[in-house]
């Protein structure tokens, strides 16, 4: 297990080339600079004149309004008008680099840029659809035309450096760099650049002396050292990265992520009692984020199955986190995922409803909460809990069904049907869930002896799976109570107890639509078999109606005490044993 212990992640700080399309109206810059203007070619009629001016001024409107098509209406008008306009080309570019027309916005960048080579908005168009195109060389050309007229704009060198580094001119890059470093002075973001390209040059030395100018820039900033530590142990220096991580603490002491980065030094040298002591150290220190505390007790949770010391130390550091971080939805959600694996469940139920009620917007904490009320059996919980995630989360199908069961377990077969119907609506490309839907509906218009549409709902699920062996037994089994349509429940039986034998309780509905039939002979030999597999009342129940079928009354009579001590049986059970014979 590798712990991440990087606070800050030294990357190449890429300048964003911010191109202003401000041509009608720009901001000034600091420094003097050309801007874009309208420039119209003699010759032209003073209602030519007039027009293009009205022309270009209402496309600069367009485009600041964000109607892009209007806009390239207008500028192509006035290129009608004056042809040669760079204004307008400049205009255009913008608008198909916008679009993403990039050969279109490459082809008036280059000749507003080329037409007036001093003005830097031109140029910058230019260099974005350079960049667009991936043309990453030419681009950089196009720079150092920019820094020769404005040298002493920081931002052009860059823009350079960036362009080089994006066409594999890695050491063109860090000279540049360089040089921005004595003509601007050092800082961090350029030190930063620097060694991203020294990394990728794999020039460790020269990596190993820019950090410590770094720190020799400001001795006091603790993050120089963690990016110093962090190189050293990336390049198994991890004597250096100890003895660096140790100078963090005389820097900050308080540090938390320091004591992760001993942690992970002791994992890597297999010595778990100082890994665990400085895991904990850092789990203490409340300026240690609570994001960070949950990616470490997920990698617990993912070693605990194999390891019990881990799940020790994985409790230990959840009461520790729940102390510093009560009002954390993900700590309680995680404990409660720990119980839950353990088994404890009604205690991983109260985690459960904790996160819940700290964060109602998030919906895997409900489904959890609704998982193991389901679990539990506990369908007046489940019931009160999927009616508040139904109306929070209303598009979701998964609520609606977990509603719909507990209400059927609740004998609230209306509502079931409800919660139900609403909720099947919301399913898509979830071919499980929808059978449980159908199933769902089945039991339910079932027990409200709507036997039409029940039994659609059942063909409806086995339509999206034809061998599902609950729905085939469930389906069989209501048909053999209501002695309707036998032949098809007969055959859904065989095949379910084909697709899973020696389950007794397909066994069991099998034999009772045999018995339903009148074949009591094979009747009996199926009941039989479902007794030996186990002594459940409805089944043992059966197994008396048949042999009292084949005249064994005695024998029926002993089975019919063994399911009324076994607790349950039928309506008819206390009748059949009083008067020793069978009603049908």
């Amino acid at each position: 297990m590798k712990f991440k212990t990087k606070i800050f992640f030294y990357s190449l700080l890429l300048p964003t080339l911010v191109l202003s399309v401000l041509s009608c109206k720009t901001k000034k810059a600091t420094t003097q600079i050309t801007e874009p203007v309208i420039k119209i070619k003699g010759g032209l009629t003073d209602a030519d004149q007039a027009k293009f001016t009205f022309h270009f001024i209402e496309g600069c409107k367009e485009r600041m309004k964000g109607n892009i098509e209007n806009a390239e209406g207008l500028f192509k008008e006035c290129l009608k008008i004056d042809p040669t306009s760079t204004a307008v080309k400049y205009e255009l570019g913008n608008v198909y680099r916008f679009n993403g027309l990039y050969d279109n916005a490459l082809k008036y960048g280059k000749e507003c840029a080329n037409e007036d080579p001093k003005n830097e908005w031109y140029q910058l168009l230019y260099i974005e659809c350079l960049h667009n195109k991936r043309q990453f060389a030419e681009a950089a050309n196009i720079y150092s035309r920019l820094i020769k007229n404005y040298p002493n704009r920081s931002e052009f060198y860059e823009g350079l450096a960036a362009e080089f580094m994006y066409s594999g001119s890695y050491e063109k890059s860090f000279k540049t760099y360089d040089e921005i470093e004595k003509k601007f002075g050092q800082n961090e973001a350029f030190t930063l650049n620097k060694i991203k390209l020294l990394r990728q040059l794999k020039k460790n030395n020269e990596v190993e002396a820019e950090f410590k100018k770094l720190i020799k820039l400001n001795g006091s900033e603790a993050r120089y050292f963690t990016y110093l530590a962090e190189f050293y142990q990336e390049t198994n220096q991890n004597e250096k990265a100890m003895a660096t991580y140790q100078e963090i603490l005389k820097v900050d002491p308080k540090n938390p992520m320091v004591h992760l980065a001993f942690a992970d030094y002791y994992k890597s040298q297999n010595d778990k009692d100082n890994f665990y002591k400085e895991i904990k150290i850092a789990f203490e220190n409340p300026d240690l984020d609570v994001d960070t505390k949950i990616k470490i007790l997920v990698s617990y949770y993912e070693l605990s199955d194999v390891n019990a010391e881990y799940k020790q130390q994985a409790l230990e550091l959840l009461i520790i986190t729940l102390q510093l971080h009560p009002s954390s939805a993900d700590v309680h959600s995680i404990y409660g995922d720990f119980l839950f694996k353990d088994k404890k469940l009604k205690e991983a139920k109260e985690e459960y409803v904790i996160a819940t009620q700290i964060d109602k917007s998030r919906f895997n904490l409900w489904q959890q909460l609704l998982y193991v009320d389901a679990e539990l059996n506990d369908f007046s919980a489940l019931e009160v809990h999927s009616a508040e995630s139904m109306e929070l989360f209303p598009n979701n199908p998964r609520p609606y069904y977990f509603n719909g069961l507990a209400n059927i377990q609740l004998k609230k077969y209306d509502l079931a049907v409800r919660s139900l119907e609403d909720g099947i609506e919301f399913v898509y490309n979830d071919k499980p869930l929808l059978i449980e839907y159908y199933s769902s509906l089945g039991n339910a218009y079932n027990y409200l002896k709507d036997y039409i549409k029940s039994d659609k709902a059942f063909d409806d699920a086995l339509k999206v799976d034809p061998d599902n062996d609950f729905i085939l037994n469930n389906y069989a089994y209501f048909l053999s109570l209501r002695k309707e349509k036998l032949e098809k429940a007969e055959k859904f039986s065989r095949r379910c107890n084909e697709l899973k034998p020696n389950n007794r309780s397909y066994i069991d509905t099998y034999g009772w639509i045999l018995y339903q039939q009148g074949k009591y002979k094979e009747a009996e030999e199926w009941l039989s078999k479902a007794v030996k597999l186990g002594q459940k009342s409805s089944i043992v129940e059966h197994y008396g109606d048949v042999l009292y079928k084949l005249d064994r009354t005695e024998e029926a009579l002993k089975y019919w005490k063994e399911a009324k001590q076994a607790g349950g049986g039928s309506e008819l059970l206390d009748k059949k044993i009083s008067e020793k014979k069978l009603n049908d």
